[in-house]
Formats: structure tokens, sequence, C-alpha cells
């Protein structure tokens, strides 16, 4: 809930999009799944009478244009790419801002402003100080003018007065003053990198300087992405610098969750949630390298299959959260005593495989015999009864060897037959095959 309040509150336009792709798995257009109020205003579309279309649907001249936008945001969302460029629409006469990213492949994110007002202040030369206040003073982006020949801020506009705290007599009789609401480690790098000559030979080369910087406001630490531009005089010399800031808070703030979200989708995709281990997909992708490895360069596996005894009378007993703390004690002990660079996980339920790197099962029964021992003589502490709690666990032992072709399927069923030796005998054991 809060990712959606963030993105349908922010201030720049979001649109959620997913390729189409033909028969011939070759992108042919893409679709809407989700816009703000942002893009709703900036480009006069509404949410109802777009989404779940085309774009060939909604902006039905998107094709005649100069710029292939269909084949470019294609390439981002199937090939996991981010870009940020500027795009003239025809239908709105308009000039827009657009940073796009692929959260995931098919799909792609834009994130878009208006920037007509600041294109025309970069399309004019003459005159600057009196067109930028006339333009500049209604809109959200910073903007500044400096002279090169007098090293003097000829012009700021409103929102930079309110993002820096200082007024323009201020700014002017110390053109630097205001990166002191830098963040210290932004202000250092501005005070190296960004002093007038230094972004003079900058320019000559890239023709625009882009940087991301943190300001410290009555409203907290907000970031702005920073763009500074030459002007050009008549004989095609540098003379004045154009600076322009936006507000980039949101998104900053938009992808640090994105990112984070991603990355709790990864981490479960592979991991078990409740002991931390690899989960039975992860296991097979790993197992399955290591067989590749040992077929390349030689080597031994072994295979250990574990199950804690009397699970089920545990959680018809004492409940299903104690069932829960009793596969977690199980868990840390395996993380203690097997080696970080071997594989353990969590099959499901209270079976557990443990897959041993270049021993054989002679080791692979001692390293069970040692942790069932742990296991024989550790504890678990029940809170709610104020009570200690025993079990154990049975082992399962068998090495995957060249014999069956390496193959992990049947030193898994010599390791579970193992084990069901384990339980026959009276559990509690760890039994080699």
């Amino acid at each position: 809930m809060k990712d959606y309040f963030l993105v349908e509150n922010m201030q720049n336009a979001f649109a959620y999009h997913k390729i189409i792709l033909d028969k011939d798995k070759k992108p042919i257009d893409y679709e809407y799944i989700y816009v703000n109020s942002a893009f709703e205003n900036l480009t006069g579309l509404k949410r109802s009478s777009i989404l779940g279309k085309k774009v060939t649907e909604v902006i039905t001249e998107i094709e005649k244009s100069g710029f292939n936008l269909i084949e470019y945001y294609s390439d981002i969302a199937l090939n996991a790419k981010k870009d940020e460029i500027v795009q003239y629409f025809d239908i709105w006469d308009k000039w827009y801002k657009i940073y796009v990213y692929s959260p995931k492949k098919g799909y792609f994110v834009t994130i878009f402003n208006d920037i007509t007002d600041i294109k025309k202040i970069e399309e004019k030369s003459k005159n600057q100080k009196e067109i930028m206040t006339q333009i500049t003073q209604g809109i959200e982006e910073i903007v500044f003018l400096e002279s090169i020949d007098n090293k003097e801020i000829l012009y700021v506009n409103d929102a930079f007065k309110k993002y820096v705290n200082f007024d323009y007599e201020e700014i002017k009789a110390n053109p630097r003053i205001w990166t002191k609401m830098l963040h210290p480690y932004d202000k250092k790098m501005v005070d190296s990198e960004l002093t007038l000559d230094n972004m003079l030979k900058e320019l000559e080369t890239k023709k625009i300087i882009k940087k991301e910087l943190r300001i410290k406001t009555d409203h907290g630490m907000k970031w702005i992405k920073a763009k500074i531009t030459p002007v050009y005089n008549s004989e095609g010399k540098i003379y004045r610098i154009v600076g322009i800031g936006q507000d980039i808070t949101d998104e900053k703030k938009l992808r640090q969750k994105l990112k984070r979200a991603l990355s709790k989708t990864k981490r479960l995709a592979m991991y078990d949630e409740l002991t931390n281990l690899y989960n039975r997909r992860a296991f097979w992708k790993e197992a399955n390298k290591e067989i590749q490895r040992i077929i390349r360069n030689g080597g031994k596996l072994v295979i250990i299959m574990a199950d804690i005894d009397n699970f089920k009378e545990i959680n018809d007993t004492y409940g299903h959260d104690v069932g829960d703390k009793v596969l977690k004690h199980f868990s840390n002990i395996l993380k203690i005593n097997i080696r970080k660079y071997d594989i353990v996980a969590r099959l499901g339920g209270e079976e557990f495989v443990i897959l041993l790197k270049n021993v054989g099962k002679e080791e692979g029964l001692k390293k069970s015999e040692k942790v069932r021992k742990q296991i024989e003589k550790n504890k678990v502490f029940i809170k709610s009864t104020n009570k200690n709690i025993k079990y154990t666990v049975s082992f399962g032992i068998s090495e995957i060897t060249d014999k069956d072709n390496y193959s992990i399927e049947k030193a898994i069923k010599r390791a579970d037959c193992a084990l069901y030796k384990s339980k026959e005998q009276g559990r509690n054991k760890s039994t080699c095959i």
C-alpha cells in the first residue's frame, strides 16, 4: 500500500507497460498496465480509457513519428536495460524527459515530466535573464544562469531559492554559498569537480554535465538531478551556463523500494522462508552445477538425507509454532556444522538434504554422526510452557558415483533407503549405503 501511495501521489508521471510479441516472439506493440494521476494530468489521457489497451490504439500516430518508441522500449524491457531520453510528442506539442527501466523481463516503467518550458529556455540564446524570469518562475525545476566572464550568478528562479534557503542577493554576493546545503560527500565532489574552470573544460567536450546531488532542506534531504548546459555567443564561445535541477527524491525512494522488492522476490525463489536454507528448487540448481564440476575435474560428492524423528507428534502435542522452532533449531545446527561451501536445503516439511563436496561416504557418515550427537545433546526451549523439549534426527548417506552416471536422483534414492533403515532400527541413527 505504501508503494502504491508513493507512486500515485508522486509529482512525475508514472506508467507501467507490458511488451506485446507476435508469434515469432518479435515486439510489435506495448500495453498500458498502470498509470498514476500525474500521467493523466500531463498527457490528458484518462486511465479508464487506456488501461489494457495497446499504445498503437491510444496514440495512433506513434508509428509515424521519427523515433520508434516501440522498438526502443522493447529493447529495454527484453534486455533488462535502463535509460533516460528527452522526447517530443506531436500529439501534445510537448517535450518530455523520460526515465525508463525494466523491473522484469517483458515489462518496463516510464517516469517522466513535462520539460517543454525548459526546452524553450535552452533553445533561446538572447535576453536570457528576461526570458528565464518569464518562463521559469512557475515551474518546479531549479534553474540558474551563470556568467562565465565575471563568474556571477545572473539569475535563479523561486524553486532554487526554496531548496537552498538563500535569496538572490546572497547568492549573487557568494555564488558558491548554496553548496553549504549539500550533503558533505556531495559538497566535497562539487568543490573539486564543479568549479567553473572544470565545468568549462568538461562542457567543451561533453556539451552537458549531469550529476545527482543531495540537498539538506527544511523538509529533509532531497535528491536533485542537476543538468548543466552551455550557452554560446555569436562567436561560438561559451559565455553563459544554464543549470537545471529536478527533484527526484520520490523516484529514488521508489527505485529503492522496487530494488528491495525484487531482491526479496529473488531470495524467496531460492530460499526457504522459515529456515533461510536453500529450497528444493535451489538445491537442484546448485547440485547440478556440482555434478558438472566433478564430471569436468573429478572429485567426490556425498548426499545426506535427514528427517526429524516423530515430527508429526511434536506438532500434534505442542503445536505448529513449536514445530517451526524445532525446524529452525535443526537448521541452525546444520549451518554451524556444515561447511559454507557445501549445500544444505530444506526439501519440505521435516525433510532436509545435504550435499558435501570433495568427500566420500565415510566422511559423510562422520559428519552426520557429529550433527546427530549435537542434536541429541541439545534441547529446544519453549517459552509458552517454560519447558525444554528434546528431539532426534535420522540420517541416510550415499555417494554420487560414476557407476550410475553421476545421477543425483539415484544417490538421493539410495540415501532415502538408508534413512528408512535408520528409522526401522529405532530412529536417531545414521546409515550409509
